[in-house]
């Protein structure tokens, strides 16, 4: 081969590996970009509350209709906050306080709904940052709660915590999105953080007061990243149970007792998550099978469904040390939370 076709052959070579760099690194952006601007993209429908209105819709149920499922022996009673176009139910505790997001013609909110009184849980605006969405996620025993909330002019989404009326931000510093998901009976917080997507660098975490330790899965496409989410724990913190998105498309549960990982695979379904677990080390979470999403209860015994009667879609995001779950679910009325009762 002479000098020419050398030299043309070498730059070919380097033309092709800057346009490779360039796609990665301008994926990367769009990445950054999608996870800012559309919230609901890919995995990211599961994290986000308000994700979840869009998923099917069949058959109505009253507000507020004692309901019965052939899959897991229990009453469901809808929750449906007045006036709100969609309501989701995502943490209860021991007293039966039940925490979770409503949207109406102003935005979404959190709630609150203790002895039948539903308060509405609004971050407070910051000067020069105007709150533009707040979901209330985790509730223990003493009645602290724990949440996201976005704000313009604040890229992502940030975590935080509401103790005796008072609220503070507890965002992971130097990442765009952090998700808490639940806080445990001796104040210990759980959820996950990243900057570019669930499958790239999602790390699990435990916060304790100023202390925070996190969690590594390695994932399919990055395996120098993460792909981790910490989503419930018992008292004193021995069990943990979360999420893992292997791939874009894929997810597996997991639980962490006393420092040994197990994987929580429904059979058929390679879209498995957990998403709370009680004292009894009962978990809670979703599994989709044949184009359907049902919830998930999971214990000594094995598998059990959680489908509300005439939904399309069912979720388990919460339960107490009684064993009642709430969660959401969808049919053609929209989108609401529910309380299943065992």
């Amino acid at each position: 081969m002479d000098a020419a076709a050398k030299a043309a052959r070498r730059n070919l070579s380097l033309a092709v590996l800057f346009t490779l760099l360039l796609s990665a690194g301008l994926a990367r952006l769009a990445a950054v970009e999608q996870m800012d601007g559309d919230m609901c993209s890919d995995e990211m429908m599961w994290m986000i509350g308000w994700c979840l209105d869009g998923i099917g819709s069949d058959e109505a149920v009253a507000e507020g209709a004692a309901l019965t499922s052939a899959e897991y022996v229990g009453s469901f009673e809808s929750i449906n906050v007045a006036g709100a176009s969609a309501t989701r139910a995502f943490g209860i505790n021991a007293r039966g306080d039940i925490v979770g997001s409503y949207t109406d013609a102003t935005g979404t909110h959190g709630f609150l709904r203790s002895g039948g009184v539903v308060t509405t849980i609004n971050y407070p605006d910051a000067p020069g940052h105007r709150t533009t969405s707040t979901e209330a996620w985790g509730i223990n025993p003493r009645g602290d709660i724990i949440g996201r909330y976005t704000a313009a002019g604040i890229p992502g989404t940030r975590g935080f915590a509401l103790s005796h009326g008072t609220y503070s931000d507890i965002s992971m510093p130097g990442h765009l999105i952090t998700l808490p998901t639940k806080i445990g009976a001796s104040g210990e917080i759980v959820g996950c953080f990243h900057d570019v997507n669930a499958v790239t660098d999602m790390y699990g975490y435990v916060q304790r007061q100023s202390s925070v330790t996190t969690f590594t899965l390695p994932s399919i496409p990055v395996p120098a990243g993460s792909a981790a989410m910490h989503n419930g724990i018992t008292p004193g913190g021995e069990m943990i149970v979360g999420l893992t998105f292997p791939t874009l498309t894929t997810s597996r549960g997991y639980i962490i007792n006393r420092g040994v990982l197990t994987f929580i695979d429904f059979p058929g379904s390679n879209f498995t998550q957990l998403w709370d677990v009680n004292p009894s080390g009962i978990s809670v979470g979703q599994y989709t099978l044949n184009g359907r999403t049902d919830g998930l209860l999971v214990d000594a015994d094995g598998y059990d469904t959680i489908r509300v009667p005439g939904s399309t879609m069912t979720v388990a995001r919460g339960i107490d040390p009684q064993g009642d779950v709430v969660g959401v679910y969808n049919d053609s009325l929209g989108t609401h939370g529910y309380l299943l009762k065992r």
